[in-house]
Order: C-alpha cells, then structure tokens, then sequence
C-alpha cells in the first residue's frame, strides 16, 4: 500500500511545487507593476509615461488620450515594457491639438485586459 502512495505524493509535490514557481515567477494572469503618474511637462522637450504590466507573454500595450487611442507615430513612441515617449511635449500643435490630457495604459494578453489610472499631464 505504501508503494502507491509515494508515486501520488510525490507528482502532487511536483504539481505544488510547479505551480508555486509559475505564480512566483509571473505573479497574476495579468497586472499592473506601475501606473503612469501626473506630470507638469515643458514645452518642447521629451516626456516619458511609465506603465509596467506582469503577466503571461505575449502582451500587447496600448496608450489613450482623452479616451482616444493614440498611433504609433514620431511624435508618440511605445517601448517593449509599455512606457509611452512624448518627444516633444506640445501645448498646442500646428493642427490646434495638444499634447496635454489624461492618458492611461492598457495592457491586454490571452486572459484578459488592465487599464491604468488616468494620468494628467499638463504644461507648466
């Protein structure tokens, strides 16, 4: 009888074990590290956002002004860990448009999606 038991015990440790190492390693299916905060920005200069997401790979990140969605382009840059680079802030553009807003980050995998807090950015 002892004998069936310590191969049961022994792939319910490795199971325990196994999965104790994922969640340590991964944390939640999908969550937020760190949130973008508030910020008095210059005119003209480069403007960093920080947003940090833990999850199970692969996750996709996505930035929002004002509810909108913001395109990658020259103006706006989304690194790999999720941050959003203004690079250069602007009150008021050609175009009448503005660089200033509440932006929040989200963050989405084969679970589910995280939105950040907003934060406001507006020019000193």
């Amino acid at each position: 009888m002892a004998s069936k038991r310590r191969p049961c015990l022994v792939s319910c440790f490795l199971g325990i074990l196994l999965n104790a190492l994922i969640g340590g390693v991964c944390g939640a299916e999908l969550s937020l590290k760190l949130e973008p905060s508030d910020i008095i920005a210059v005119q003209e200069q480069p403007l960093m956002l920080h947003c940090q997401v833990h999850g199970i790979p692969p996750i996709t990140t996505q930035w929002r002004r004002n509810g909108l969605l913001l395109t990658q382009e020259r103006h706006y840059t989304t690194f790999i860990n999720g941050s959003l680079l203004i690079a250069h802030f602007q009150k008021t553009k050609s175009d009448g448009s503005s660089d200033e807003g509440d932006y929040e980050c989200m963050a989405q995998n084969s679970f589910g999606r995280v939105v950040s807090r907003k934060a406001r950015i507006q020019a000193a």
